[in-house]
Order: structure tokens, then sequence, then C-alpha cells
């Protein structure tokens, strides 16, 4: 299956957020990366600020595709057919903030992975990149996850 989101960033317009829904398969997370890249240099971002939040995207991409589009617990690890994620960006004076949104009621927690396990740091790299990252039920259904990174005061120009 080929997971295909369309969206276009205006370059013409002063936009301080962008949102994109986008299915929960793992290709996902590249084009999520892609439209965090892109949002950002077109807002004049610094390529450090830039690999910072698209590290932070990926990681909750992933993470919002591999744990939270699952269908009940007994029906296995099986997504929902229609499962997707949402994407959004919000740049403030001081901060960017980004937030993924998925189908899932479970919050994730930081943890301590062994050497051998080959996932389970998500969390710690975003903790480690991010000012503060945070997490909470959505109202409609599923939870957010928020990390924000701080930005230069000269940053903003609008």
């Amino acid at each position: 299956m080929t997971a295909v989101a369309e969206f276009a960033i205006l370059r013409d317009v002063e936009l301080t957020s962008a949102t994109c829904a986008l299915p929960a398969v793992l290709s996902s997370a590249r084009q999520a990366r892609t439209f965090t890249a892109e949002f950002l240099r077109l807002r004049g971002e610094g390529e450090e600020s830039i690999e910072a939040a698209v590290l932070i995207v990926c990681e909750l991409a992933t993470n919002a595709i591999r744990h939270g589009a699952r269908l009940p617990a007994e029906y296995g690890r099986e997504r929902r057919p229609d499962s997707e994620i949402t994407l959004r960006l919000a740049l403030e004076p001081d901060a960017l903030h980004i937030e993924v949104h998925d189908g899932s009621v479970i919050l994730p927690v930081q943890r301590a992975a062994g050497r051998e396990e080959d996932c389970g740091r998500g969390m710690t790299i975003i903790a480690a990149l991010a000012e503060s990252w945070s997490c909470g039920p959505d109202p409609a259904g599923g939870k957010w996850v928020r990390a924000t990174l701080r930005r230069s005061p000269d940053a903003f120009q609008g």
C-alpha cells in the first residue's frame, strides 16, 4: 500500500500554523518530515532548528503510526483501515509547537531502552531536543502529543 497525502504550503501568505492529515502507515512519517521542513524553510527558520524539528516530527509520527493506529487489543496488532494521524505545526515568536494526534487513548511514556532493543528511544530523543513535551486525551477521541522547541526572538518576522 502506498500512502499519499496531498498538501500544499502557501508561499505568498504569512502563515504561523499548518496542519497535515496523513494515513497511519509508516511511509507517512517521511511525508510528515517533508511537510515540516518545507513549512519551516518557507518561514525562514535556520537549518539547525529545521533538523531538530524534523527529527521530533519523525519520532512523534512514527510513534503515532506504530502505537496509536491499532485496533482494540482483541484484534491483535492490526491497524484500522481508515486510521490517520494529524500533524500540526504552530509558530510563535519564541517557540515552535509540534503536535501529533492519533486514535489511541494510551499516553506515551518516556522509558530507558536497553542496549539491544531496536525501539523505545523516541520520547527520550524528543525530551533531549525539545524545550518540553506533553500529552493528553483529545476531546474528539484519541490523544495528542506535543513538543515545544525554543526559537530565537529574531526568527519570527510576522
